[in-house]
């Protein structure tokens, strides 16, 4: 199952980053399926470089979204004499039956290639080639994989067993998480369509005097593979710890000595991105791959010689006020539509990360259905602006439950893009957590438990190699303000 070392993509042999039309989402067999041309592709691009484009090689003059070239078609390789003023020019020609589905889809790619062309420091914008999801940024052929077969990860977190988690559960011993994860829910990730799990696990347990802790993750491993599923371990440092990092340094060693003895283990997520604990680990595994935990901020930092080593990018979509306030039904739809019409752009920092940095990108968190952070509202530093009051109105609302599958479905096609994904969690143990209604979107919790929500027909099939293909081709229904009353 593990790939002994990724292939190396073809900007590290000096092939300049591209951004262009993602062929296997828009083409001359899906045009007819896009709503509107001129917002999946002209709304967002004519407001950068000031509606500006130039051409390569420059010939004297600048040119934009209200004036193209002359010889506009024959620079996107098309050989039409409709013609092509501006950008409103390829929509209406089009609707007209004037251009091909193929010439249509040539001179859109045009269009993307030569803004992003036109825009400065391309290799320090993560979001450079975002058109909606509909773009990709390509620096070779070869795709990077964690896997032998060259599948992504699609993974779900053991969250809130061996490092607690507040909102999954009250903390659980050794016997507890041994009752809670059974092989039957193992065997339950395999025939969803999962192919691995990550184990969070802190440092400690694999320092002396821990043994026990050791042996539990090591049972857990063994279930994981028992069910065919790879595991990511995932190396916590636990912040009550007096520790050197010295101390951090050698668990790390114990850590990949352990991992080394695992036929479960793909891969072993960090406790930072510090370059001596990759040091670290190479002293005793000099192919298993290696995860540095990172988050958006430090994409441009982020840097790696070791063809085995990868991000762990947490990617929350929960963090800021304007990713969870609203105090009102349409406020709640209004924000849901906000979370889907823009997660199909998370395709761009990891395509980024690939091409301009070489060091492809696991979604390791943020990866859940929540549009709010209700599953805190308990907690000390937790604000109140009105988001948690009308939850209820969400569970057997149709609306809510069509714009919770879109969401997940774009998740699953930007993450997938990369290197993968892993869920929030598998199941939770604390308040509300019953078998008897599993899959019932009855409290916050449960939108971040993958067994609930695939349960609940929230998520995509997972048993294809292409999963959710073309749930970013079109922007979701702008319905949020009848909701379920919207005829």
């Amino acid at each position: 199952m593990l790939s002994t070392s990724r292939q190396l993509s073809s900007s590290k042999q000096g092939k300049t980053p591209e951004c262009v039309i993602d062929r296997s989402v828009f083409n001359a067999d899906t045009i007819a399926d896009v709503a509107d041309l001129g917002v999946s592709f002209f709304a967002s691009l004519c407001g950068r470089n000031r509606g500006v484009f130039v051409l390569d090689p420059p010939d004297g003059n600048s040119y934009g979204c209200i004036e193209f070239p002359p010889n506009y078609a024959e620079l996107a390789g098309v050989d039409t004499d409709v013609p092509l003023e501006d950008t409103n020019a390829i929509n209406l020609q089009f609707l007209g039956g004037n251009l091909t589905a193929s010439d249509t889809v040539e001179l859109l790619d045009f269009f993307v290639q030569r803004v992003y062309g036109t825009t400065p420091n391309t290799g320090e914008t993560p979001y450079g080639c975002d058109v909606g999801g509909l773009a990709a940024l390509q620096c070779g052929d070869a795709k990077p994989s964690l896997l032998s077969d060259g599948s992504p990860i699609r993974s779900v977190t053991v969250a809130g067993t061996f490092v607690p988690l507040a909102w999954v559960g009250p903390k659980l011993s050794l016997r507890e998480i041994s009752k809670l994860y059974t092989a039957e829910d193992f065997h339950d990730m395999a025939e969803l369509g999962l192919n691995a799990v990550q184990i969070p696990v802190f440092t400690s347990a694999f320092e002396s005097g821990n043994e026990d802790v050791k042996d539990a993750v090591g049972d857990m491993l063994e279930l994981a593979d028992a069910a065919g599923l790879g595991a990511i371990l995932v190396l916590v440092e636990d912040e009550s710890s007096e520790g050197t990092a010295k101390d951090v340094e050698d668990a790390v060693i114990a850590a990949a000595e352990f991992s080394s003895s695992m036929n479960a283990v793909i891969a072993i997520t960090l406790p930072s991105p510090d370059s001596s604990l990759v040091a670290a680990a190479r002293t005793v595994v000099s192919t298993l791959p290696l995860l540095l935990p990172i988050n958006q901020g430090y994409l441009r930092k982020l840097h790696s010689d070791d063809p085995n080593v990868y991000a762990s990018l947490s990617l929350s979509h929960t963090t800021t006020v304007a990713d969870v306030a609203s105090s009102t039904s349409t406020d709640d739809r209004m924000k849901m539509f906000y979370h889907e019409a823009t997660s199909c752009i998370a395709r761009s920092p990891i395509e980024y990360a690939s091409c301009y940095k070489q060091v492809p990108v696991l979604i390791s968190s943020g990866f859940d259905l929540a549009i709010d952070d209700c599953v805190n509202q308990d907690g000390k530093t937790f604000k109140d602006y009105g988001q948690c009051g009308r939850f209820e109105e969400t569970v057997d609302s149709n609306w809510w439950h069509r714009h919770r599958k879109s969401f997940a479905a774009r998740q699953v096609f930007a993450y997938e893009r990369g290197l993968g994904w892993s869920f929030a969690t598998w199941k939770f143990h604390g308040d509300g957590s019953s078998e008897d209604t599993t899959g019932v979107i009855d409290t916050p919790a449960k939108l971040l438990s993958l067994k609930d929500v695939a349960a609940a027909g929230l998520m995509p099939s997972l048993k294809k190699k292409s999963v959710a293909s073309l749930a970013c081709l079109n922007g979701p229904e702008p319905d949020f303000i009848l909701g379920d009353d919207t005829l």
